[in-house]
């Protein structure tokens, strides 16, 4: 969902928009990346290039629905969602 977040960002078009999506992009790249490292490590190289391969497509969909109110909405809504599964992960025990 980070790699949602940010690939739907690059297809925003607007400025102002482009400005209020700073919030959820930087935490998207940073938490994107620590929870990318660890599904890397745990479910090997496919699922870790797996998951930017279907944003992409996920990114396109919404961005040809979307203008960029709506896109804004969007992105805040799945980067909120995004945030939530990484809580969820992050309390989950690890039985390594």
């Amino acid at each position: 969902m980070f790699w949602l977040v940010l690939l739907t960002v690059a297809c925003v078009r607007h400025e102002l928009a482009l400005v209020a999506c700073i919030p959820a992009c930087f935490v998207s790249m940073v938490m994107g990346f620590a929870i990318g490292i660890y599904a890397w490590d745990t479910f090997g190289t496919a699922q870790a290039l797996a998951s930017p391969a279907v944003a992409w497509f996920g990114a396109r969909v919404l961005a040809r629905r979307y203008r960029a109110r709506d896109l804004l909405i969007a992105i805040y809504t799945v980067w909120a969602v995004a945030l939530l599964c990484a809580l969820m992960a992050v309390n989950f025990p690890d039985h390594a």
